[in-house]
């Protein structure tokens, strides 16, 4: 929340060094950037940056506020002298039993808050797609989570399914990659640098006669690492479609209800790897090569899934349709998953909580459990009402 000429709005700051960067990054070509209510430069001159929606975003220059030389403000802010969050003294205070307790629940909560959203969503709408839009969205990451959920909703899984059931990739990436509008042609790409596979798919899209699509601008490749482009996440989708025939829901509830307990986590991540040898082994983009094969889905990926999707939709499954041993071994599951790959929340929350102690977030539950107490009490400051306080 800021004020700009006496009205209090609510939004997104941009950052830069000099209000060039904006256009350099092409924020003015991104409707993701619309949200932005104020773009921030060190130096530079007071015109105003350009929306994509063609309004524009007035620029504060920090220079002229500034007195001295950068190193003689790092010398005068005295980070010392700031006082110090309520959860920084809970750990010496409670002891590391009783904050690993609060992470498992924190963690559970985290997991039952996704089961009612699962829940939600199949209260109208079949299992299968409900499973899709999960995965896709997992896919997405944090950049690109609502185009993948709107592909998915663009196009559904029972359109797909009679392509998966064929085993035919190129038409299931076609279609895919043709409604996502992120087929070279769409982008102003030529086919010639993109390679002979991307010209197969641009004539199979062409060959479904199909106009409505989704806009290239929709998709964020800036700081995404090229591992995780949108294009290559696409294509990881198009082979587990492939791979499962178009039935993922049953498949993926089978591995989980018959596979020993000892060996499911295992046998779950080896069902959602996704490792090729043809075009997406040495392409991050179309045009783009790769110098190794980082594979479309790796293990660290597949483990997220399972995790945050995967097993809070089994759990919500297993309720709608009665099935409690099912749900009994989900939030078994989830329960003792081991860790996962650190991000800058639960590594920030680690400092927080733990200092130079060692982290007691050695489960994948309670990594989801410093996650939901960041989301629910650090970003809305309310220390006041967090566990830790």
């Amino acid at each position: 929340l800021i004020a700009i000429e006496g009205k209090l709005l609510r939004g997104d700051v941009e950052i830069h060094v000099t209000p060039q960067e904006w256009q350099a990054h092409r924020h003015h070509k991104d409707p993701s950037y619309n949200g932005v209510i104020l773009h921030v430069v060190m130096w530079g001159g007071q015109e105003n940056s350009l929306l994509h929606n063609g309004e524009r975003v007035p620029i504060l220059v920090l220079s002229p506020y500034l007195t001295g030389s950068l190193e003689e403000l790092r010398r005068t802010v005295q980070l010392s002298l700031l006082p110090d969050e309520p959860c920084y003294k809970a750990l010496e205070q409670r002891g590391q039993a009783w904050v690993a307790d609060l992470l498992d629940k924190a963690g559970e909560e985290r997991f039952y808050s996704k089961v009612e959203r699962f829940k939600t969503r199949l209260a109208t709408s079949e299992a299968s797609q409900v499973l899709y839009e999960g995965l896709m969205r997992a896919l997405g990451y944090a950049k690109n989570k609502k185009p993948f959920e709107e592909l998915a909703q663009s196009l559904p899984l029972s359109v797909l399914k009679g392509f998966a059931a064929r085993g035919n990739i190129g038409q299931i990436q076609a279609l895919m990659l043709g409604t996502a509008g992120l087929l070279p042609g769409q982008r102003g790409k030529g086919n010639g640098d993109a390679g002979e596979w991307a010209g197969r798919l641009e004539q199979i899209w062409s060959s479904f006669g199909i106009r409505e699509r989704m806009t290239g601008l929709n998709w964020r490749f800036f700081r995404v690492r090229p591992g995780n482009f949108p294009t290559r996440r696409i294509a990881a989708a198009s082979y587990l479609l492939s791979r499962y025939r178009g039935g993922f829901l049953g498949d993926m509830l089978s591995l989980l209800s018959q596979t020993p307990l000892s060996q499911v986590q295992k046998e779950l991540e080896r069902g959602l790897m996704v490792r090729v040898d043809d075009y997406w082994a040495s392409h991050f983009d179309f045009g783009i090569e790769a110098r190794w094969n980082p594979g479309l889905l790796g293990r660290g990926r597949a483990r997220e899934i399972i995790v945050n999707i995967l097993l809070p939709f089994s759990f919500a499954w297993a309720e709608k349709f009665s099935q409690p041993w099912l749900r009994e071994r989900a939030v078994e599951l989830y329960r003792n998953h081991p860790q996962l790959g650190e991000n800058w929340v639960t590594r920030h929350m680690e400092r927080r909580i733990f200092g130079e102690h060692e982290a007691e977030a050695n489960s994948a539950c309670r990594q989801q459990g410093l996650v939901h107490l960041y989301k629910t009490f650090c970003v809305q400051r309310r220390c006041h009402q967090c566990p830790l306080g």
